[in-house]
């Protein structure tokens, strides 16, 4: 090859190079950092700075579209005017199949938002919005010269805001109904009743807007709130400007306490009762032999459907204690009359009465996944929160589902059960699925119940930024990249302060961990975000600097607070530690533990950590309706015990009780089991011990013994008992930690 022909192909090759590095620079200072991240952004140019003032051009159709965005604009300070020399076009124009499909254009001296439908207008116009606060500096506008083609994965996205146990004004179910717009949901899904509340007027029976929107707390303080139909009508004309849908949830048979307390004649046994005001699952329910209870419900359902358009009502059907049931003459008649086999059967005859009646108006039902559990229920929209194995029951009825599981949509749990990531990497298809099913499976929500929510800033908190992530999860298509999702939020944090919402941490800023390193218990603590700084406290230590894994030498409860910026970050964490002599040995169990409270799997009961007073804090071990056995090997026969001691939990709102018994048997072999006269036995829980709290066991031998296996025999609580809410319903048994002790131990 000559010379010259080479310093061509170098000169050209010099030159390629520097055009991309230059594209990518140029790419660089535009800040497209849209969430959801859409489909298609194809043709990036140049950053193009724009006069604070546009005009705005619409089609008639899109007239409620175009006046909010035009006041979208003016609060920003941006004039509109149709003098300006850039405009902004909204028009209807058909991209695809998809109802939600937008495209956008955006050169020198307009934007062009396009939408399959209406609502695919509202998609684009949201990008916009985005695209203009991201590259926004000061009072100068830029948007970069682009355009976007885009439609969402699924079809129902949405965000369910429980106002019956805390109610939030208008003004704030407004402001969330802009943040679901702003992020591309498009549900609002309102639970406006329960045992602890009803949220919505009713002009047929007045004691529900009178009576069942107070309640009592235990302070002595009223609690009430209730959403006027003038309210109800604002809220949906409103959501129907930013095509949103709401649809309302009225609870039934049961979550109905309220409802019952304005109206007792609508529960078995006809007593007065007050609104609930605690927290858990109430045994007052609908009697579903009483035919006015299906007028009262009819004649509720026939206002509800005045207000709200939407397609489908929810109706709930979820946590339905039957011991009220089991004992009513009327409800046993009917099971009789009907052919029916229990009172499960009675519920699913009580589900589709109103399934029936709704759908003589036009409308379809969503339930949460229990409806289907006593008997199929076709044409109904499952909403599936207790695991795959439901949803996929309702997929193989021929149902549609929505995925809400609990353990990736919650947003009531805490960082530690379900973070931003956890969110984010959330696949509303199981892989348990089977492909054909796949169709019916129409979207997710999250969920934000609020039983400990009772303000919008904790609200806010709570929600964001992790809604953001269900947003990304239910719309974009194509592999995951948190890292790089990640990237694209740290922009929206300063938006959403914009927006007036006073956001939470994204992931726990710190977690933490036991080993166990030549006989002694180390605490190692690590945070998945960057620049945090980790200090703790040592018993009466002073604070100081993390920088390795800390030896805990005795008993202790070490204090931790994350820095970030030099600030405090998060809540200062309490970490209880406990040394004993069966520090992680093998453990080894006769049923699985739960897979919603695993704790630290298998080596939780000898860790080293011990649990709080909040039993999904990470360190309670949870079983459900069994009977445990636990076998440690010791690793070498062991002699001179002193005690076992053990912390069992008790919340019985949540169905969680202290064990009947718990006794011990030890073995050289694994193969002859001796008692030992460890045992201890436990009195029956009482009805009105309603606290959470802990009870540690202690149990001494009655003569020294050698053993290598020690086999811990927990006898579970068993049926809840008849004056629970749940009664008959199994009961769960929480554990923390075995500690074997050979000397007496400080």
């Amino acid at each position: 090859m000559s010379l010259k022909k080479t310093l061509k192909i170098i000169f050209l090759l010099f030159v390629s190079i520097y055009s991309a590095e230059a594209q990518v620079e140029k790419l660089r200072s535009v800040n497209l950092g849209i969430i959801p991240k859409p489909q298609n952004i194809v043709n990036v140019g140049e950053l193009l700075s724009w006069d604070p003032k546009i005009n705005v051009a619409f089609e008639k159709e899109l007239s409620d579209q175009g006046e909010c965005l035009i006041i979208f604009l003016k609060e920003r300070g941006i004039q509109v005017s149709s003098k300006a020399k850039k405009t902004l076009f909204l028009s209807k124009k058909k991209i695809n199949q998809n109802n939600e499909s937008y495209e956008i254009k955006i050169n020198e001296d307009s934007v062009r938002i396009h939408g399959n439908s209406i609502a695919g207008v509202s998609r684009g116009i949201a990008t916009f919005q985005q695209l203009l606060l991201l590259n926004r500096k000061d009072e100068k506008i830029s948007l970069p010269v682009a355009k976007i083609i885009d439609e969402p994965k699924f079809s129902h996205r949405g965000l369910l805001i429980d106002c019956a146990r805390h109610y939030f004004d208008k003004k704030t179910i407004l402001k969330y109904i802009d943040l679901l717009a702003f992020y591309k949901m498009n549900t609002l899904h309102w639970h406006l009743t329960e045992d602890q509340g009803w949220r919505i007027e009713i002009d047929k029976y007045p004691k529900l807007n009178s009576i069942a929107s107070s309640r009592i707390e235990p302070n002595g303080d009223i609690y009430k709130g209730i959403y006027t139909k003038e309210d109800i009508r604002e809220i949906v004309e409103y959501a129907l400007k930013k095509n949103i849908t709401i649809i309302p949830e009225i609870e039934l048979p049961g979550h109905s306490q309220a409802a019952i307390a304005a109206y007792p004649e609508l529960s078995c046994n006809k007593e007065k009762i007050p609104v609930a005001n605690d927290w858990g699952v109430f045994k007052e329910i609908y009697c579903a032999g009483n035919e006015d209870v299906f007028m009262f419900l009819e004649d509720v359902f026939t206002e509800v459907i005045e207000l709200f358009p939407s397609k489908y009502i929810h109706i709930g059907g979820d946590e339905v204690p039957k011991i009220r049931w089991e004992n009513c003459q009327k409800c046993q008649k009917r099971i009789h009359d009907n052919g029916l086999l229990d009172e499960h059967q009675l519920q699913n005859y009580f589900i589709k009465r109103i399934q029936k009646f709704l759908n003589s108006k036009g409308r379809e039902i969503i339930g949460w996944d229990e409806i289907i559990e006593d008997g199929e229920i076709s044409g109904a929209l499952i909403q599936s929160w207790r695991g795959v194995e439901h949803a996929i029951k309702g997929l193989e009825a021929g149902n549609s589902v929505i995925m809400s599981p609990t353990s990736h949509s919650y947003l009531d749990y805490d960082l530690k059960s379900i973070d931003l990531k956890k969110i984010y990497l959330f696949d509303p298809i199981p892989s348990e699925s089977k492909p054909r099913f796949h169709d019916q499976i129409l979207g997710g929500e999250c969920n934000i119940w609020t039983e400990r929510v009772p303000n919008v800033k904790v609200l806010d908190n709570k929600v964001f930024p992790r809604m953001i992530g269900m947003a990304e999860a239910l719309w974009s298509h194509g592999m995951k990249n948190f890292e790089e999702f990640n990237f694209r939020l740290q922009p929206h944090y300063e938006i959403l302060e914009s927006l007036d919402v006073n956001y939470g941490e994204s992931t726990i800023p710190i977690s933490h961990n036991t080993v166990f390193i030549k006989n002694q218990l180390f605490l190692q603590l690590f945070s998945k975000e960057k620049n945090i700084n980790i200090k703790y406290k040592k018993d009466e230590s002073g604070l100081m600097n993390y920088n390795h894994p800390i030896l805990i030498k005795n008993n202790s409860i070490i204090k931790v607070q994350a820095y970030k910026n030099l600030k405090p970050y998060g809540d200062i964490i309490k970490i209880p530690l406990t040394l004993h002599d069966g520090l992680f040995k093998d453990v080894e169990y006769s049923c699985d533990f739960n897979k919603f409270y695993p704790a630290n799997k298998e080596i939780a009961l000898v860790d080293g950590k011990i649990g709080s007073l909040d039993f999904r804090d990470g360190n309670w071990q949870g079983f459900f309706g069994e009977d445990i056995e636990v076998i440690i090997d010791l690793g070498h026969p062991s002699e001179d015990f002193y005690e076992l001691v053990m912390n069992c939990y008790q919340y019985v709102n949540s169905w969680i009780f202290i064990p009947k018994s718990i006794s011990v048997e030890t073995s050289m072999d694994k193969k002859l089991w001796v008692k030992n006269n460890f045992i201890k036995f436990f009195p029956k829980n009482n009805e009105t011990d309603r606290n959470r709290r802990i009870q540690e066991i202690k149990i001494n031998p009655v003569k020294k013994f050698k053993a290598q296996y020690l086999k811990i025999i927990i006898e579970n609580y068993g049926k809840v008992p008849h004056w629970h809410e749940a009664a008959g319903s199994n009961s769960w048994t929480f554990l923390d930690e075995v500690q074997v002790n050979f000397n007496f131990r400080k």
